[in-house]
């Protein structure tokens, strides 16, 4: 076999670096931008309130200083607000909003002046992990300096999103992007499978030319989609004029710049064999190639360079300007290594730029995992990395189903006979992906259940449960057609020979790709719906300052402030009220009791002062260390049953409350012992081998021996993990 021409000349060190271009070179740029678009942070899908102090529907003594708002997602500070509105509707002034740079999730809103009154807090935020907006209000009361409450009621804010369901327009483009996502990997990995060594046919005219079509379709649909949903956002956050601002200034926009940037660069690469003559008006000259390999190979070093640099928080360089500058470079090299070298290179040297379409691809899709509500969860490095196996399985299994579909379509609407041969092959080997693609989308869709779900009654009780009981109820109808399908081919060479079968078959796998399109409205709906999962345990929650808390006893509701709710001298406050607002009648006392859960401490009492309005204070030092104290609320009145409501209160100790580590490898599955978590992985993967176990005997029995041995291990260090853990 002859080298390629721009081999002789070259001398030994150089022919050394074209090798490593020509064959590990793509692989490290792959590896490279997976790597640094896997910057995971943890927190909760979609930028939702935690907490915030004052408490939401406190009734204040003093106005605050400031509203501080603790959210369950890093927040874009360019997108992300607050505002107090008065009864009348009005604006109230206040100072600039500010994300705290050592807590992106901690917003403060200072607050200027402000008079006794019911004013109501609207918040707004973007997250910069998902890039989901999401707005929110509370009331917040002043009293009177009497104590007394003041008249009105809070504003009620009209949002556009209810019940948690993403918009209309947001979910059908997302259905978009799903599709076309499908219609991209699924051709792509069928020709993969077609052109395996072991394979003496290539695809025919027919199927080259349906991979081709499908992918065209569904790239342009991926970019299409893209574009439109982000300028959607745009124009609902901040109209046309700050498209470049929140495309250049957030990470959202700079994810889906990367994302659309790498589909602009797998185009070209699609159909190779027309650009060098579109190009040069000639296969491209060997001399040429030469000198271009080198050019390629410095453009590429310098892409490596620029997204490490940008990966280490842009310590040497800062702004957007990188992100287009290194968006730019991997258009060109991706682009110009298929379009120049595809044909040259010999195949077991170099990549051939369909397989640079499908690791562009892999890279762009991964775009969607690192914004999704993977990385929003606690461990989120993990679960980041099982939406991607479930995104590309998913797409593997639809698109080649989808593809097939119009493959059959195309064939009887031509009338033409398939030939035997390569239809065998191909129904074979995409069976076999889509057996393992399902495996796979089972897997991954039960890990990523445990880890977006506290409980399984949130499947029924919530949203985003119910959107995904739907989903789970089409998968279940896909699968049983599946399994008709899958009986046709297991006898493919028959189903191909008969008219009446192969016409019975192509109307089956017809409808299974119109249900997998339908299955995918289900998971755009799905993947723009907040998660029920608790708030990320990054810190334990500090107790608000003054602490506020209502208690419920008989006919009373009783709310409690303490301030500054610290150990020492504090200022207790007691309201009394019935909720449907009628008199109280005569009180004659009303006393706190004093204890601490160590129980050391004995108990104390304090009597409070009538302020008159159903209003009680009296101050002292009896909250003498911190912990939990429980305070409980006597209340005597005339001719009525004494009332006894107990509240904890816990106050904060006078260290630095340390945080919890937030490395994104963490457990997961934070309620579940890490020992049952690998356990389950240990034991997932011992059914592997059994699973596949004849295609395995057929492929090598010492392999397959090898592999039953190590699957009989995984179980049982798997079952033995899990009963530790239990035990």
């Amino acid at each position: 076999m002859s080298k390629a021409p721009w081999y002789g000349p070259a001398k030994p060190v150089w022919a050394a670096v074209q090798q490593m271009q020509a064959v590990g070179l793509p692989l490290v740029w792959f590896a490279v931008a997976m790597a640094l678009l896997l910057l995971p942070q943890a927190a909760q899908a979609h930028a939702l309130l935690v907490r915030a102090d004052p408490q939401p529907n406190s009734e204040l003594t003093q106005p605050p200083g400031a509203i501080e708002f603790w959210f369950s997602e890093p927040l874009e500070k360019t997108f992300t607000g607050a505002r107090i509105l008065h009864t009348s509707g009005t604006e109230i002034p206040t100072g600039d909003p500010r994300i705290d740079p050592d807590d992106p999730t901690h917003l403060t809103l200072p607050i200027e002046s402000i008079e006794p009154g019911v004013y109501t807090v609207v918040w707004q935020t973007l997250s910069s992990v998902d890039g989901h907006e999401w707005v929110g209000s509370f009331p917040l009361t002043i009293l009177n300096p009497d104590g007394t409450r003041p008249g009105g009621t809070a504003v009620e804010v009209t949002f556009y999103r209810q019940q948690g369901l993403p918009s209309l327009t947001d979910s059908l483009l997302r259905w978009i992007s799903l599709l076309g996502a499908a219609l991209l990997v699924g051709p792509l990995s069928l020709h993969w499978l077609l052109n395996r060594p072991e394979s003496k046919n290539s695809p025919g005219p027919p199927v080259e030319t349906v991979i081709g079509s499908t992918a065209i379709v569904g790239l342009l649909l991926l970019i299409v989609a893209g574009w439109l949903q982000f300028l959607v956002q745009s124009l609902r956050l901040v109209g046309l004029d700050g498209f470049l601002d929140l495309l250049l200034a957030t990470r959202p926009g700079r994810l889906l710049l990367i994302r659309q940037t790498l589909l602009a660069g797998v185009f070209p690469l699609l159909f190779p064999k027309g650009w060098s003559t579109v190009l040069f008006r000639q296969a491209v000259p060997a001399g040429v190639v030469h000198r271009l390999w080198r050019i390629l190979f410095v453009l590429y070093v310098l892409l490596i360079v620029l997204l490490i640099v940008f990966g280490l928080g842009g310590t040497l360089f800062h702004g957007p300007n990188l992100w287009i500058l290194a968006a730019a470079i991997i258009s060109i090299c991706s682009a110009w290594s298929g379009l120049l070298f595809g044909d040259v290179h010999n195949g077991r040297r170099a990549l051939q730029p369909r397989a640079w379409a499908a690791l562009l691809t892999a890279a762009a899709l991964f775009t969607f995992s690192a914004s999704s509500h993977a990385a929003a969860a606690p461990g989120s490095g993990w679960a980041v990395a099982v939406d991607f196996i479930h995104l590309i399985a998913a797409a593997v299994w639809a698109g080649g189903l989808i593809f097939l579909a119009f493959l059959l379509l195309l064939l009887h609407r031509r009338q033409a006979v398939p030939d035997p041969d390569r239809m065998v092959l191909l129904l074979k080997r995409f069976s076999f992906s889509a057996q393992i693609a399902v495996f796979m989308l089972a897997l991954t869709g039960l890990f990523s259940s445990f880890v977006q779900l506290p409980e399984p009654a949130s499947l029924f009780y919530t949203t985003y449960g119910r959107v995904l009981l739907i989903k789970l109820a089409i998968v279940a109808a896909i699968i049983a057609l599946a399994y008709l399908n899958n009986r046709a081919v297991q006898r493919a060479e028959e189903t191909l020979t008969s008219q009446r079968k192969l016409r019975r078959f192509s109307r089956r796998v017809a409808a299974e790709a119109g249900i997998t399109a339908l299955l995918f409205i289900a998971v755009a709906v799905l993947v723009q719906t907040p998660t029920p999962n608790l708030p990320p345990q990054t810190a334990p929650a500090a107790p608000s300052l003054p602490f506020n808390e209502m208690a419920y006893d008989g006919d009373l509701a009783v709310h409690l402030q303490v301030t500054p709710n610290q150990v020492g001298h504090n200022r207790y406050w007691v309201h009394l009220s019935r909720p449907d607002s009628s008199d109280i009648g005569e009180v004659q006392l009303v006393r706190l009791f004093f204890s601490h859960e160590s129980g050391d401490t004995g108990q104390a009492r304090l009597d409070l002062t009538d302020l008159g309005e159903d209003a009680f204070a009296a101050e002292g030092a009896f909250l003498n260390r911190d912990g939990e104290w429980n305070l409980s609320v006597y209340v005597r009145r005339r001719g009525m049953n004494d009332i006894l409501a107990e509240i904890a209160v816990p106050v904060p100790s006078n260290e630095t409350v340390q945080q919890i580590s937030r490395s994104p490898w963490r457990n997961p599955v934070p309620r579940l012992p890490a020992e049952s978590v690998v356990g389950a992985l240990l034991i997932t993967l011992s059914s592997v081998p059994l699973l596949w176990r004849r295609s395995l005997l057929r492929a090598s029995r010492p392999l397959a021996l090898i592999l039953f041995v190590a699957a009989f291990f995984f179980l049982f260090s798997g079952v033995l993990l899990a009963l530790t853990s239990l035990l």
